[in-house]
């Protein structure tokens, strides 16, 4: 009995993950993407948080590889991914990040 309410909970459980997608190639890992925003010499602000409020930790410019780890819909409307950069890692607008195979 123990084990069929252990086994219950477990399914239950793996069903109500939270609303985070893993992208890309390598689920888990991330994958490599860049920085394609409108402007040649532009930047895109790394954020500690999904969201246009939350304080920024750094400019990445453009052109510049990064890791995608993850997909997040921000409280703001916009999809944001969690990346990694220069042994940093935050949130950036999914808008402004090119996949390298596009």
């Amino acid at each position: 009995m123990l084990k069929i309410l252990f086994a219950g909970a477990l399914i239950l459980s793996s069903a109500t993950l939270p609303a985070v997608a893993q992208v890309g190639p390598g689920v888990g890992s991330g994958y490599i993407a860049y920085v394609c925003t409108n402007d040649v010499g532009g930047r895109l602000t790394m954020r500690r948080a999904p969201g246009q409020k939350s304080r920024q930790i750094m400019q990445i410019p453009a052109g510049a590889n990064l890791r995608v780890i993850r997909s997040v819909d921000g409280s703001d409307g916009f999809q944001w991914f969690q990346v990694a950069y220069r042994g940093k890692m935050g949130f950036v607008r999914s808008d402004f990040v090119c996949n390298h195979e596009s």
